[in-house]
């Protein structure tokens, strides 16, 4: 890919989440979960360097161990954004990439697929992630975002409600993974809460009700979020049937 800026990952780990703590570690196929998203983010070709923002020391010694890089960060800080930006705060990067340190299936393509929107739309402050979708089951989760766009792919709105994009029912899930121009990310920090994003429970909005430009890049495939105990079991499945196909692509062209 061709790029002209540099560019820092991130991925904001702290230690007791609310409905899983310490779920950074918890072991997928024996290795902790934390470990697949620094190693897919070492795969991507747009990140010139990768950080792992923490707030404990257990998450800082499991880095150590396979070799990744981990900085401490305040315990007392409300958001993975907050994280992100008090370690960018420090850094002379052009565009800050928020990687989720519970999506240990994206495909390094899309971090790139991100970055490269960001830098070619420079009329936008954030970039993100969404993938088309049609099950309505999805569509009246709240727990699975959607988000409506322009035709430019410029972010009208996210939310938890159903939002349809076509006739058919189809629409669009939010991955939550983000690219911010630096300035634009210490900026975003720096605002109050607004009222959609309250409403909504969802930071995102505070970007589009203060008036910044979200460029939504639409993937291919979707990805499994760890959230809760249960989902690791679905990462862990999922994992396994990979392999096994891997093993009989493998074996066919040996034969």
């Amino acid at each position: 890919m061709v790029k002209t800026a540099q560019v820092l990952g991130i991925i904001p780990a702290r230690a007791h989440s609310t409905r899983f703590p310490f779920k950074m570690l918890a072991p997928i196929l024996n290795k902790p979960m934390i470990q697949y998203v620094w190693e897919i983010a070492q795969q991507a070709q747009s990140l010139d360097e990768v950080i792992v923002a923490t707030d404990h020391e257990t998450i800082v010694n499991c880095l150590q161990g396979f070799g990744g890089t981990a900085l401490m960060t305040p315990a007392e800080l409300p958001s993975g954004s907050d994280r992100v930006a008090y370690v960018a705060k420090e850094r002379s990067a052009d565009i800050i990439v928020n990687l989720q340190g519970d999506e240990p299936l994206l495909n390094p393509k899309a971090i790139d697929y991100l970055v490269q929107a960001l830098i070619q739309q420079p009329d936008c402050d954030i970039s993100t992630l969404a993938v088309k979708r049609a099950e309505p089951q999805e569509l009246n989760n709240p727990h699975c975002v959607k988000v409506v766009f322009d035709h430019s792919g410029k972010a009208l709105y996210f939310s938890r409600s159903p939002l349809v994009s076509s006739k058919t029912g189809d629409f669009y899930k939010h991955i939550g993974i983000y690219a911010y121009r630096r300035e634009a990310l210490l900026k975003f920090c720096s605002l109050v809460p607004s009222s959609f994003e309250i409403a909504e429970k969802l930071e995102q909005l505070r970007a589009l009700q203060n008036g910044m430009k979200i460029q939504v890049c639409v993937v291919e495939e979707d990805t499994i979020a760890v959230d809760t105990p249960q989902d690791i079991q679905k990462v862990e499945d999922y994992l396994k049937k990979r392999d096994l196909s891997r093993v009989k692509i493998s074996t066919k062209e040996g034969s």
